[in-house]
């Protein structure tokens, strides 16, 4: 697949040039992915699309932030990271937790009798929250895993911007693939 040099993240943060390589990438990505071919069921085509989309992005990143490679890593090795963490949630305690991929509840407590117990709750209920959060956030980052917090933040915030630049590219795609056959309607998009 052609790989483009990537610019800092201050630098592509919603650029052209990066959306460009994303788009760029992601199609090279689909014709090599044999993604018109009709002998395709829609969950070969489904799959097909989500590797190239997200291969599209890890190499039009560049090898940078760990995410990238750790999503180069897996993709390269034939295993997917959305689809190894698709199965049922498993729920403990319904006041204490809500599902995965719900906001999480705080479970009702007696209030503590003085000042400094009520303190010494809230400071260990908010590193409780921030554990959780963090828990939840290494699973959602590609080589989340293995990040201390201030790092998985870092990483947190350089793959949203990636994703929402890749949102961007495939809508231009489905843009332009929906149009009529007139390419000045394309460039002006």
């Amino acid at each position: 697949m052609l790989m483009y040099a990537s610019p800092s993240l201050s630098m592509l943060q919603g650029s052209k040039q990066f959306k460009h390589a994303i788009l760029k990438n992601l199609l090279l990505g689909l014709r090599k992915g044999g993604v018109a071919s009709r002998d395709m069921s829609f969950h070969e085509r489904k799959n097909a699309i989500r590797h190239a989309a997200d291969a599209a992005l890890a190499t039009a990143r560049g090898v940078a932030p760990c995410w990238s490679r750790s999503l180069t890593a897996e993709l390269s090795h034939g295993r997917h990271l959305r689809h190894a963490k698709s199965r049922p949630s498993e729920c403990k305690s319904r006041s204490k937790m809500v599902c995965k991929n719900k906001i999480l509840r705080r479970s009702l407590r007696p209030r503590p009798k003085s000042k400094a117990t009520a303190k010494a709750a809230r400071v260990v209920v908010a590193r409780t929250m921030v554990r959780r959060r963090a828990r939840a956030l290494r699973e959602i980052v590609p080589g989340g895993r293995g990040m201390d917090e201030c790092t998985l933040l870092g990483e947190t915030l350089d793959y949203a911007v990636s994703l929402k630049a890749q949102v961007d590219a495939m809508q231009l795609l489905v843009r332009a693939l929906q149009a009529p056959k007139n390419p000045m309607l394309l460039l002006a998009s």
